[in-house]
């Protein structure tokens, strides 16, 4: 029943934000924009949906389990709707494009058929090109609540929907007790790059877990398949595609590697099934919801991948600027060693990183994680270079006792690790967010091993997960907590002042809806005129953080790099 029931549960989920997408893309190319049509339309789809996947797991029984299914889909979305209003982006990123991509559509731009101007958007061009999933489904939830922070809701939702589908391939077999199953389904889904980017709108985090969503469906089309694995699969792959660009890739890399494995072991019935998923899931992802960027990308530019790829002279290199300091002399092996076994840090203009010993933590690779969202340098966790240690042993020992069940760990392992290397920026974390996926597989296959040594390192390995997850949440959820504290006391002391206000906006345009929300009469002025600065309200939550009695050690020289904020 728990393996049945965690499918459906987050088959369900999943195909609440795929009818999103799907529909406001079919309205776009009808030359309709978003309207709160789209998401009612998409939750009465959601819910016909896990009607039948419910007939199909639990005819006998079947309104029963329906009625328990619409329980938990609403409590799991209103009551992630709700925290996610508790707190504001504090990224820059998410700030400074993210949230203008939500407003613009909800302001009835059509991506299809509008293309946006630099009079109506400082960053038209990642706009118009960028891949746009995780917009639509926000904006589309913006219109019907019309409180653009609690459409960070999908951050939650997909790590739900991530550890619902891996438990439910993990309990498939009988390798996994439920607690177990449960345990390292939660490892799994509680990633670094989904814990402190579930505050803002950046979306590696949900590329993480869709990935995860990804891995669990192909295991359980190997292994035993039906007609819902078969639909939830195709509709993560059109999810992941439309993510962000390196989706599409990672995408591919998964179903040659899963495709490969089928042909290999010439199982060619449940290789015949797979490819034409795979195939529809890539033209509902790329022809039809990603036909912008995708479609018109390749059409207008002569690469799907543009602005990054293909544009000539127009090419953007996001790279040089965003890298540390001597990155771009290495190759991109020393790039991931030097960042797997530094110190965290988001600084990218110092004389180069600090290499530490594995398992100890300085107060200092705290801070990155207090902001989050974009951390270059250590970015899976302080304590992420002694798990990859212990990963390694496991490893080797594996080799050496080797059984079956150890081999298929060894392989899915390796299939991970290839997926990340083919990236030449993997020392970026959030770049290669299925890499946490990779130490957890060998801790999970460890624990049930027939040699003692392996199976005590794997709960050491798997200790080590849940310290390192509790190193990155504590600052990341204090720091958005206290930042949000912050801002709304400048908001509030604002709305109290004489009105109209001029306010220098710059590059953070987004800030428009949080000024209507607190009924802030403002009027755009640059800023040598201008009342009040973006910059400096961003600056001073961002400061707020040093005397806070939880993280004050943090911040002992009471200070803020410019790079950090």
């Amino acid at each position: 029943m728990l393996v049945c029931f965690s499918l459906l549960l987050g088959s369900t989920l999943l195909a609440l934000l795929f009818f999103i997408l799907f529909f406001a893309s079919l309205g776009f190319a009808a030359g309709i924009s978003l309207t709160t049509v789209t998401i009612w339309l998409s939750v009465v789809c959601t819910f016909i949906y896990g009607l039948i996947a419910t007939r199909f797991y639990f005819k006998q029984d079947l309104w029963r389990y329906f009625v328990k299914l619409c329980i938990w889909v609403v409590l799991l979305f209103f009551s992630f709707s709700y925290i996610s209003g508790l707190f504001y982006d504090i990224s820059y990123d998410g700030q400074v494009y993210h949230q203008e991509a939500v407003s613009q559509l909800v302001n009835h731009w059509n991506p299809f058929q509008d293309y946006i101007t630099k009079d109506r958007s400082h960053s038209a061009v990642l706009l118009n090109h960028y891949a746009k999933g995780p917009w639509l489904y926000e904006a589309a939830l913006y219109t019907a609540t019309g409180q653009i922070e609690q459409s960070k809701v999908f951050n939650f939702l997909l790590i739900i929907i991530s550890f619902l589908l891996a438990l439910s391939a993990l309990k498939r077999g009988d390798r996994f007790s439920t607690w177990r199953a449960i345990f390292f389904s939660l490892l799994l889904a509680l990633n670094p790059i989904s814990i402190y980017q579930a505050f803002s709108f950046y979306i590696d985090g949900q590329l993480a877990s869709l990935l995860l969503c990804l891995l669990a469906l192909s295991y359980r089309l190997v292994s035993h398949h039906d007609k819902v694995v078969l639909c939830s699969f195709i509709m993560s792959i059109a999810l992941t595609v439309n993510i962000k660009f390196t989706g599409v890739v990672y995408v591919v890399a998964c179903i040659g590697l899963v495709g490969g494995w089928l042909w290999l072991f010439k199982n060619k019935h449940l290789y015949g099934h797979f490819i034409k998923s795979s195939i529809i899931g890539l033209f509902i992802g790329i022809c039809v919801i990603g036909y912008n960027p995708y479609v018109t990308n390749t059409v207008y530019y002569g690469h799907p991948f543009y602005p990054l790829y293909g544009g000539g002279a127009q090419t953007m290199d996001i790279m040089t600027s965003n890298s540390p300091q001597g990155f771009m002399q290495m190759n991109s092996l020393e790039k991931l060693y030097v960042s797997i076994f530094s110190l965290s840090a988001n600084k990218f203009d110092s004389e180069g990183q600090t290499l530490k010993m594995p398992f100890t933590v300085e107060l200092t690779e705290l801070r990155p994680f207090v902001y989050g969202a974009d951390i270059r340098i250590g970015g899976f966790g302080p304590w992420f270079s002694g798990i990859v240690v212990i990963a390694l042993i496991i490893l080797l020992l594996m080799f050496v006792f080797r059984t079956k069940d150890n081999m298929c760990g060894v392989g899915l392992f390796a299939s991970i690790m290839l997926s990340v290397l083919i990236n030449p920026e993997a020392w970026w974390a959030r770049y290669v967010p299925q890499f946490w996926l990779a130490p957890i597989i060998i801790a999970a296959v460890a624990s049930s091993d027939a040699k003692k040594i392996v199976r005590y390192l794997g709960v050491v390995l798997a200790g080590a997960v849940i310290i390192n997850i509790g190193l990155v949440s504590y600052p990341y959820i204090l720091g958005n907590y206290y930042c949000t504290q912050d801002l709304d006391r400048q908001l509030q002391y604002i709305a109290k002042q004489q009105q109209p206000i001029k306010v220098c906006f710059g590059d953070f345009t987004s800030n428009y809806v949080r000024f209507a929300r607190w009924g802030i009469d403002y009027a755009d002025a640059p800023d040598d005129i201008a009342d009040i600065n973006i910059e400096e309200i961003r600056y001073k939550y961002l400061t707020a953080v040093f005397k806070k009695p939880l993280l004050v050690d943090i911040f002992a020289d009471e200070r803020i790099d410019k790079n950090e904020s």
